[in-house]
């Protein structure tokens, strides 16, 4: 992540707190920041300069909310309050939060617990998934009666 004055301790207490309200717990799912998925968030963060840069900026920014200068931080509040200091980031910073909320979904859509949960079949259609029609040959006639666009040559 970029530099910044917020410790990556502080930064993945904060993150894991912040996607746990985003994504919480479904039946015997557990919340996004308690699925471990923080380190994943970190990673995509880290290939891409603009995820990167905004997830800083946010990180930052609740570092930084005085309402989450308590004792324990941000993580220390009740949800409500939590809920309340995501709405401030989120309306202070639209655009950089847009991208928090892009990069926390691609790490918890790729986790194998939630394609389990959702029912989700992480392989190709083919060759076990929709049926096909038989390929009907006649939509080529056509091109076969076309003459070739190149010319031959003797190599």
């Amino acid at each position: 992540m970029a530099n910044s004055p917020t410790s990556d301790d502080s930064r993945r207490v904060i993150l894991r707190a912040v996607m746990d309200r985003l994504i919480p717990a479904v039946d015997d799912l557990p919340p996004a920041g308690e699925m471990g998925l923080a380190d994943q968030v970190r990673k995509i963060a880290d290939s891409v300069p603009r995820y990167d840069a905004a997830l800083s900026t946010v990180l930052d920014a609740f570092a930084l909310d005085p309402s989450a200068r308590v004792a324990g931080g941000f993580r220390a509040l009740d949800g409500e309050t939590q809920d309340n200091a995501i709405r401030v980031i989120e309306n202070s910073l639209p655009a950089q939060f847009s991208v928090l909320l892009e990069i926390v979904y691609l790490a918890y859509y790729s986790s194998p617990d939630v394609h389990q949960r959702i029912g989700w079949a992480g392989r190709p259609p083919q060759p076990e998934g929709f049926e096909l029609p038989p390929f009907d040959e006649s939509i080529l006639e056509k091109v076969r009666k076309r003459k070739p666009l190149w010319r031959k040559t003797d190599h």
